[in-house]
């Protein structure tokens, strides 16, 4: 993998549960019987994953790992997604490269958590400058 960050955006109470336990799982749905994966941003699209997947949340953390310590299989792949608050609705669906993390990611991996906020106009602004 190029990338030196991945972006894994989290609830603050997701959060917390993951920090006390020691790792980064996928959040639990009890409808889905399918092995879960974390799914995990680059830089280039974090920005607008969050201003079209996470339209419904509010309180967000944008947890930033290295890719480098990751211990678990990892993939990246097209895929569609649909905002959180769409429901099954199948038209609203863009395709995005995501990293699915698949199993239980220690929290070693974390670099930093930032709280994220929208703006005045209701979107996220993510602004992330490396260094070579």
């Amino acid at each position: 993998m190029d990338e030196d960050l991945l972006f894994i955006p989290l609830t603050s109470t997701h959060w917390r549960e993951c920090s006390s336990r020691g790792f980064i799982e996928p959040a639990q749905q009890e409808e889905s019987k399918s092995i879960q994966s974390i799914e995990a941003y680059t830089p280039s699209v974090i920005e607008e994953i969050l201003n079209f997947k996470y339209v419904d949340q509010s309180d967000l953390l944008l947890i930033i790992v290295d890719p480098i310590r990751i211990q678990v299989p990892f993939k990246n792949e097209l895929l569609d997604i649909s905002p959180n608050d769409a429901g099954q609705s199948f038209g609203n669906s863009k395709s995005y490269s995501v990293i699915h993390l698949h199993g239980r990611v220690s929290i070693d991996v974390v670099i930093d958590r930032i709280p994220i906020q929208r703006d005045k106009d209701g979107l996220f602004h993510i602004h992330i400058e490396t260094i070579d």
